[in-house]
């Protein structure tokens, strides 16, 4: 989300400011200086949405400035304003805890366009499957650190806690896409890689499909997963970077992505099933880390009837989930046996 300020010192102008706010369906706040010969508009605008108003701004005729700002928070009032004074933060907490305001506004500017999204998860899916044939871990990092996974693993966690059904929807359709954009886009490359001779002739296939880390005890593999979520949600939740943070994430999802691309192509279909279990294992685990570290540092509705509804909607998102990690890990079991 974006702060514009616009600035007009003219009667026209300031009109033709509110038809083009109007027209892109904008909520702003006018403002009369002096005697009438100066007018300041306010108004928050979508980040996506801040270069066609601009360019519908620089059509107006007269002197029109408009200042671009990146606020901390957008508090929108509604259900959700009214305070409760006993659902405080904790107070081993206080010094750090963002506001309920922020985190939503913090999590909704983590999700970027769709095109966006596809486009750095397939580059992202390419370079680790990339990684997995050449066995390198420099290649794997590089793919985690582009991977932009953090996004809507957050948001929809934030989402779960905050009762904002919207941004769950949005979150959770995004978690789900971008693993078939890295699965489709990891096994296209590996195929094409598969036709190369030089390629094949060169690949060490045990040593690459180890990578996929479905040999590992299950236990190993939650562990690390759960704490990408809590280590997730407590960047969220505090002033802390997430930037590492999705690196991390990004590090339980995007080598067992390359490793079943790989096994597709090269026809080993116990590394697939045990990587694609493992994919669904740590996603699985992520959310259920962030979910549950949100919940804990006080991140709860206002309003003390939705916190009843919430916790009720978290606590079966969270036996469902828990449900499917249980038998993705009885899976990975089964496979990592047959090994």
């Amino acid at each position: 989300m974006r702060l514009l300020t616009v600035l007009a010192d003219t009667q026209p102008s300031i009109d033709e400011v509110m038809t083009v706010l109007e027209s892109h369906d904008l909520t702003y706040s006018l403002t009369d200086h002096t005697d009438g010969e100066h007018w300041t508009l306010t108004v928050p605008v979508p980040a996506h949405a801040v270069e066609p108003v601009e360019d519908d701004l620089e059509a107006i005729t007269g002197n029109v400035t408009v200042i671009v700002e990146a606020p901390m928070a957008i508090l929108e009032t509604g259900s959700d304003s009214s305070h409760n004074r006993s659902n405080r933060r904790p107070e081993w907490l206080s010094f750090e805890r963002v506001s309920r305001s922020e985190l939503r506004s913090k999590a909704r500017s983590q999700l970027p366009s769709f095109i966006i999204f596809a486009t750095m998860t397939a580059i992202s899916s390419v370079v680790a499957t990339t990684g997995v044939l050449l066995n390198s871990l420099p290649v794997l990092v590089g793919s985690m650190v582009i991977a932009p996974l953090l996004g809507p693993a957050m948001a929809a966690s934030v989402a779960t806690v905050l009762d904002d059904r919207p941004l769950f929807a949005r979150g959770v359709k995004l978690q789900l896409l971008g693993i078939v954009v890295a699965l489709i886009s990891a096994l296209a490359f590996a195929a094409f890689a598969r036709t190369s001779t030089i390629i094949s002739s060169v690949v060490d296939l045990e040593a690459s499909l180890g990578l996929g880390s479905h040999g590992l005890p299950p236990s190993l593999l939650v562990t690390v997963a759960i704490c990408s979520g809590v280590a997730g949600g407590l960047g969220m939740a505090t002033t802390g970077i997430t930037d590492l943070i999705g690196v991390m994430i990004a590090a339980a999802l995007m080598p067992p992505i390359g490793v079943i691309g790989v096994g597709v192509a090269w026809g080993a279909p116990e590394a697939t099933l045990g990587s694609f279990v493992v994919v669904a294992v740590n996603l699985i685990a992520i959310n259920v880390g962030s979910i549950a570290t949100l919940w804990t540092v006080g991140f709860h509705p206002s309003d003390r009837a939705r916190i009843r509804t919430t916790r009720s909607a978290i606590l079966r998102r969270v036996v469902v989930l828990i449900i499917l990690l249980v038998l993705a890990l009885r899976l990975l079991e089964l496979v990592s046996a047959i090994l």
